[in-house]
């Protein structure tokens, strides 16, 4: 089975998405206990961690989904 440039890109695009969107839903968990929580609350401290964490973890992945969306983006047909 010969696989094309886009079929890799494709696959390379959604590798990165899966990696990418557990950190995803745990920074949009930390902001909305931020949202709501008393800022001098044990709560509200480990939700800015937690948010700390996955901003430091998503910095990279957010550079690879870039590069793969523009290499998925440069083999489509036009």
């Amino acid at each position: 089975m010969i696989t094309t440039a886009l079929e890799k890109s494709f696959i390379s695009l959604k590798r990165h998405l899966k990696e990418y969107l557990p950190q995803l839903e745990r920074a949009i968990a930390a902001i909305k206990t931020l949202e709501t929580s008393d800022p001098n609350s044990e709560e509200f401290s480990q939700a800015l961690a937690d948010l700390h964490v996955t901003a430091t973890i998503l910095e990279p992945y957010s550079e690879g989904i870039v590069e793969a969306i523009d290499r998925f983006t440069d083999d489509r047909p036009d």
